[in-house]
């Protein structure tokens, strides 16, 4: 068994096998390759080869990407992206799983049916909905860029499955942003769709409006408009203006009471649009489709897909077997092979980005897709040292000091001489012993009656007794420590007589004949 083809990667891009050929470009199934396994199927539009080089072909080709990319609207089919690659030109546009409007055409003439009315008039209304769009278009500073498609036709309105009509290629559209210029004598466009304006050169939004109403006088005639045997013949009967009623071409025989009703009211509408003068027709597209409307009831989504899945069905089978063998060819391609050959999701992935830091390392996923995932080791953290600890417990116990000492500078005037001597004495004698100093309880006085402040403080007895009782040895502190620099004035109180030197807590207080003195050891 021949083994398929290689798919050829543009970008991040795979083309796959061919679904549609033009002129100037072939339509390939595509697939959009992304991080971690993601992939969409998109339908790539190929420059062919011999174009790439003429510089004329390449503007014409890139205008189309520039117009339909400023049009948005859920009647035309959305314009992805551009890619140049080499030799490689593509458009990408969104997938639209569909039938085009021809072969449906071509498909109920073959079994002798016709489309509901209800059907055309909803497949030609999205179609002129998408056309009202691209015409009232405008850039991204609001000017209008003034679209002219140029080429409606059936052959370039795809009706999708889900019943909804697309308006597509906008290869020979006119624009104010268009680059290419089209010389003179040069036709664009299909004949049997085209203006008598635009034989003459004239190119307007009026073309459009005449070329969808013989879209719609063919749909609901069943036959072309024109039945010209070569192109002169074609021309003249264009240019003649002369253009056969509807009524006249359809068999009243063949046709149900209610259609010919339908088609006697629509008529005129058809007539409008094809008026050999532009003024005469619909001013805009949206006019043409609100008359369409009143005219005649409009089928729903769900009507138009299943017509399109009765007369579609072996297109849509074809369409449907290119995918299924593209998938099973893409997973078998995907996976990377023995030799640990790069795969086409890696490759694709890397050429999307060509500005990737070197020097990382990559390595491979364990999802089934084979794509290779970048992963860049995270910077150590530094372990916190032991000085780092250190400098935490001194900035703590220095808090704790500052602490201290505010609470002490609050306190009232009449106790700050006793403490401050106090925690003095306490922090000499624990320092002369060598040990950590630890705060003094606060000696507890009662204000004798009667007392009188003299100028200088004696707190020497109460801190030598406040040290004893904290262990360390007795007697009084260094001179040095034990007295201020400077005479402290202070407000003093008389302090009642110390309690022995062994404390004996019960009771914790004592009497001194008139108040209860609490013992400072049992405090």
């Amino acid at each position: 068994m021949t083994e398929p083809p290689a798919p050829t990667v543009v970008g991040r891009y795979v083309l796959h096998a061919p679904i549609a050929r033009g002129g100037m470009a072939t339509i390939h199934l595509a697939r959009l390759l992304g991080a971690e396994g993601f992939s969409r199927t998109v339908a790539a539009k190929r420059l062919h080869p011999q174009f790439t080089e003429d510089a004329e072909f390449l503007k014409m080709f890139l205008d189309e990407a520039r117009i339909a990319s400023k049009v948005h609207h859920p009647n035309v089919v959305p314009m992805l992206d551009v890619v140049q690659s080499g030799t490689e030109v593509i458009l990408v546009q969104e997938y639209v799983h569909g039938v085009p409007f021809d072969k449906l055409l071509r498909a109920v003439n073959q079994q002798k049916k016709v489309l509901p009315v209800s059907v055309v008039i909803a497949i030609v209304s999205g179609m002129l909905a998408g056309l009202h769009a691209a015409h009232e278009a405008t850039d991204e500073l609001g000017e209008p860029l003034r679209i002219v498609h140029r080429d409606v036709s059936p052959q370039n309105v795809i009706v999708g499955v889900d019943g909804i009509p697309r308006l597509l290629d906008f290869g020979v559209a006119k624009a104010t942003l268009s680059d290419h210029v089209t010389r003179a004598g040069v036709f664009k466009g299909k004949l049997a769709y085209t203006s008598p304006e635009l034989l003459q050169g004239i190119v307007t939004q009026a073309t459009d409006i005449y070329a969808a109403s013989v879209v719609l006088w063919e749909a609901l005639a069943g036959r072309r408009l024109y039945l010209a045997v070569n192109e002169a013949e074609l021309v003249a009967a264009v240019m003649s203006g002369t253009v056969q009623k509807l009524t006249a071409v359809v068999d009243r025989a063949t046709v149900t009471a209610d259609r010919w009703e339908l088609l006697q009211k629509l008529e005129p509408i058809v007539a409008k649009g094809l008026a050999f003068a532009m003024e005469d027709r619909f001013p805009t597209a949206a006019a043409m489709q609100d008359a369409l409307l009143k005219a005649a009831p409009m089928g729903t989504p769900a009507e138009v897909s299943k017509w399109v899945k009765v007369l579609g069905k072996e297109y849509l089978e074809g369409r449907e077997k290119v995918i299924v063998s593209e998938e099973s060819s893409w997973r078998k391609q995907k996976s990377v092979g023995p030799g640990g050959g790069s795969t086409l999701v890696e490759e694709a992935t890397e050429r999307s980005a060509p500005g990737s830091a070197p020097g990382v390392a990559s390595q491979p996923s364990a999802t089934a897709t084979g794509l290779q995932t970048s992963v860049i080791a995270p910077s150590p953290v530094p372990e916190r040292g032991r000085s780092q600890w250190a400098t935490f417990a001194v900035l703590l116990v220095i808090g704790g000091l500052l602490g201290a000492i505010l609470l002490l500078l609050v306190r009232s005037p009449r106790e700050a001489v006793p403490v401050a001597s106090a925690a003095l004495s306490t922090t000499s004698t624990a320092a002369n012993a060598g040990l950590s100093p630890r705060p003094a309880p606060e000696p507890v006085a009662v204000e004798a009656p009667g007392a009188t402040p003299t100028s200088t403080a004696s707190a020497t007895p109460t801190a030598s007794a406040t040290a004893t009782r904290d262990g360390g040895p007795t007697g009084s502190a260094p001179a040095a420590l034990a007295a201020p620099a400077a005479p402290i004035r202070a407000v003093t109180r008389a302090v009642a007589p110390a309690p022995p030197a062994t404390t004996d807590c019960n009771p914790p207080f004592y009497f001194d004949g008139k108040k209860k003195i609490f013992k400072p050891g049992c405090l």
